[in-house]
């Protein structure tokens, strides 16, 4: 059965479903991003002159290869950020500001009857753009039997310190400030009392905290491929198991989280300046994280030159490392281990990275969640609306569709 998810009477809309501007706790209004053309001329001028290591080793051991980095930035010299342009020019994005903080958001309404609101949060190194390819997919569903059919009315904002949204405060925000945002946004700003949310890497530990502290207003939430923490032992041998793998990858391949959590300001130097930096850093992770997609490998290339403009342009690639030193000098209060909370929670595992990532059991996830749903998959990676769009959208409505 459909939840009954619905916009609030004080809320109305204009005749594409679009909230309308006034009166309103939130101040919502148009917004029409522009990549500063300033910003991509300063960027072909320092990829012309950019120095590259010469590097006898093409393997990735010892960080991004420099001829995977030289191909990287010929394409990204080449890249059309005029055509990035027309893409956001098709979007209908807003800016919300919620006592004092500018949010951008792209809001695509289903004119589906009965569609639920349905809120997207990314994480780093990623953006909104991250769910472009998905919002069609979920906003207009193809027609047929059982949850194919379930539409949504989809709100992606960008995370405070990405992309078009102001920076967070010096002091930074947790994942319990962002979700506080988020739960204004959708409630008082776009009028949905009731709503379901999806979160991956940092986005999972909002959508997390959205349940925990919303109970009220989330239906339900799904995450994909979330971090877990480590309960109180004894733990079980496959718990066991898995936190070894964990401090294993967290050795070989942790060290950016290191860095964005205890001298971002530091690394945020280079990534401002140089698009080689910028390219090498964010690349690296883009590429690890990534697994094959299903459809063309150019939309996946796509997505990484266009996501690699948006940092540069938007000169965002020091707030976005903000949230781990907010995650480390501000935590957030630890999750109850084995009492879960009321909001039913899909889990989805995607695989297939480059680099792969532990696979939590689901024997952990339930001493955290009341889980509904479970499902483990060997494609999709760490960005799975651009390697899978499909099988995501697929298993958000099967979420969705048993809640009552």
């Amino acid at each position: 059965m459909r939840p009954n998810l619905v916009r609030q009477q004080s809320s109305t809309t204009d005749e594409q479903g679009h909230a309308k501007i006034g009166a309103m706790k939130v101040a919502l209004s148009d917004s029409r991003p522009r990549m500063d053309g300033k910003q991509i001329q300063a960027l072909h001028a320092r990829l012309e002159t950019s120095r590259l290591i010469e590097c006898a080793s093409e393997s990735w051991d010892r960080g991004t290869p420099t001829e995977w980095l030289r191909l990287l930035l010929n394409d990204w010299a080449a890249y059309s950020i005029e055509g990035l342009q027309e893409t956001l020019d098709r979007l209908h994005h807003f800016r919300a500001d919620i006592d004092g903080v500018a949010v951008h958001l792209v809001h695509a309404p289903s004119t589906v009857p009965g569609a639920v609101p349905l809120l997207l949060t990314h994480g780093w190194p990623s953006s909104f753009l991250e769910y472009l390819h998905l919002l069609p997919l979920l906003t207009n569903p193809p027609s047929g039997e059982g949850d194919s059919g379930l539409a949504f009315h989809v709100v992606a904002p960008s995370l405070p310190g990405f992309g078009f949204s102001s920076p967070p405060p010096p002091r930074g925000f947790n994942h319990s400030d962002v979700a506080a945002l988020w739960h204004r946004l959708m409630v008082e700003g776009l009028g949905y009392r009731r709503f379901v949310a999806h979160g991956s890497d940092l986005g999972a530990g909002v959508t997390i905290r959205l349940a925990l502290s919303y109970p009220k207003s989330v239906a339900a939430i799904h995450l994909a491929t979330p971090g877990l923490a480590a309960p109180p032992e004894p733990w079980s041998q496959p718990i066991r198991t898995y936190f070894r793998e964990v401090e294993i990858w967290t050795a070989e391949e942790g060290s950016y989280a290191h860095q964005h959590a205890t001298k971002p300001a530091t690394v945020g130097a280079g990534l401002e300046d140089s698009p080689v930096a910028l390219a090498a850093w964010i690349g690296e992770k883009l590429h690890a994280w990534s697994s094959p997609p299903t459809g063309s490998p150019d939309t996946q290339r796509d997505w990484m030159l266009a996501t690699l403009s948006l940092y540069w342009v938007t000169k965002t690639a020091t707030t976005s490392l903000l949230p781990y030193w907010a995650h480390r000098h501000r935590p957030a209060s630890a999750r109850t281990v084995d009492e879960p909370p009321a909001v039913p929670t899909g889990i989805d595992i995607f695989g297939g990275e480059n680099v792969p990532f532990p696979k939590p059991p689901r024997e952990l996830a339930e001493r955290y969640f009341r889980l509904t749903h479970w499902a483990e998959h060997d494609i999709g990676g760490h960005f799975p609306a651009v390697a899978a769009p499909n099988l995501l959208a697929d298993h958000l409505r099967t979420v969705v569709s048993r809640l009552s």
